[in-house]
């Protein structure tokens, strides 16, 4: 079997191997005489059909199977001549059968570069100092979190900032559309959650009043058949709302554990300190990583960005479920489609990808390496996270047989957790 690699941009190579007659005959007729067993071909016993036939018939799943099998045996041997170190698997193959086999496969591989600078760095400090207005701040967004959404009275119209309880069903040229129905809808005016002008046409109306509001789906509306197109909602506003803030008294203070206000002030004060005294050290190793990041040049495989924005995605669809909602309402109430929040998440998961492998390689340089203890100490934090001991984790990650990906992730987070030590410690 030859070989040649051609290198693609973003950390990308094309394989092209080529195997003789009779590297190649063998793994066909393998291929072909495996599916003789399950086949059937009219006019033939099963078992019995001729391999041509069954080839000709199945050409397509013929293909596919040989093509692993030659990526089975050969494509290690590349692996090995050419110390790559692939992060994705083999995708866009292309068997060609002539005189001789070609089979063209693409991989993304870690890409090699050359580390910037990561020691001596500077950045700005900033030290976090606690005054009575951010207390009094804080403790003004602790009473806005535990209002409550109670109806104005009779009379009041429609303004920014209220919620407004809401019936609607929208048409276009007079015909209703799919999706376009509710007939109850809690919708903060102001929040941009709708389309268009729709939040802004609501302001003024009162309870019980009906109206249409117009509006203009976007261009790129992810339903095509919306996309661009005026509609007519038909409207009825149920209720209108405002959040009623709590008074702040020691009775307050008592249902959130608190002994009084004065008990309550003093450990909010200490709270925001440790918060925001954290948030300025974290501010200041994200200044430190940034200039790690902007020192090193390399190309971000595509694949380990469209793993990275997958994840995030899979996370933002947790929180809305949490919340009662799916992705594809989400998407849907904002006017968003798959592709745009995609495309909107690419560029920050390429930056924490770019990071990723640079700390991976800061600490292979300075062997830096995640030992038994940090990683017993971390399982048992995370043991306490679910409610469980660290011996009843292992054992249901074994049990699942998760417990080796469970290691290895865990580890590498370690490890990249010390690599941002190891700059912060060197900085100046």
């Amino acid at each position: 079997m030859k070989y040649e690699i051609k290198k693609l941009e973003k950390s990308a190579l094309e394989v092209t191997m080529t195997l003789t007659k009779e590297e190649y005959n063998p793994i066909e007729g393998a291929v072909l005489t495996k599916a003789q067993k399950d086949v059937e071909i009219p006019g033939f016993r099963k078992g019995h059909a001729p391999l041509e036939q069954i080839k000709a018939k199945y050409a397509k799943e013929t293909e596919e199977q040989v093509c692993d099998e030659i990526i089975k045996k050969f494509f290690g041997e590349v692996i090995k001549n050419e110390n790559l170190k692939p992060v994705s698997p083999l995708y866009n193959g292309s068997l060609k059968v002539e005189e001789e086999a070609t089979l063209v496969v693409h991989v993304d591989v870690f890409p090699e570069f050359e580390l910037g600078q990561y020691k001596g760095l500077e950045a700005e400090k900033v030290e976090f100092q606690m005054t009575d207005e951010r207390l009094d701040t804080e403790i003004q967004n602790i009473l806005k979190r535990k209002s409550t959404l109670t109806d104005y009275e009779a009379g009041h119209k429609a303004q920014m900032g209220d919620t407004v309880e809401l019936s609607f069903e929208g048409f276009i040229d007079g015909v209703p559309f799919e999706g376009g129905k509710a007939d109850t809808h809690m919708l903060e005016l102001g929040s941009h959650s709708f389309i268009d002008t729709f939040e802004d046409q609501l302001v003024g109306y009162e309870v019980g009043q009906e109206g249409e509001v117009n509006v203009t789906f976007p261009e790129q509306y992810h339903a095509k058949e919306l996309a661009g197109k005026p509609a007519v909602f038909k409207v009825k506003v149920k209720a209108i709302k405002f959040d009623k803030v709590p008074e702040l008294n020691d009775e307050f203070a008592k249902t959130l554990g608190y002994e009084s206000v004065e008990d309550m002030k003093a450990k909010t004060r200490e709270d925001v300190e440790k918060r925001e005294t954290e948030n300025a050290k974290n501010q200041y190793r994200a200044a430190l990583l940034k200039k790690v990041v902007e020192g090193t040049n390399f190309e971000v495989p595509r694949s380990l960005v469209y793993r990275e924005v997958e994840g995030r995605l899979a996370e933002l669809e947790q929180q809305l479920m949490a919340q009662g909602m799916d992705l594809k309402s989400y998407l849907s109430m904002t006017g968003m489609t798959h592709e745009a929040i995609f495309n909107q998440l690419a560029p920050m998961s390429e930056s924490k990808v770019k990071m990723d492998i640079i700390l991976d390689k800061i600490a292979e340089t300075e062997k830096i390496e995640a030992t038994e203890e940090e990683f017993n100490n971390k399982m048992e934090d995370i043991a306490k996270m679910y409610g469980m001991t660290a011996e009843s984790l292992k054992e249901e990650l074994v049990k699942n047989k998760n417990f080796e990906n469970f290691e290895i992730n865990v580890k590498n987070e370690i490890i990249l957790n010390k690599a941002i030590d190891f700059i912060v410690a060197n900085a100046k």
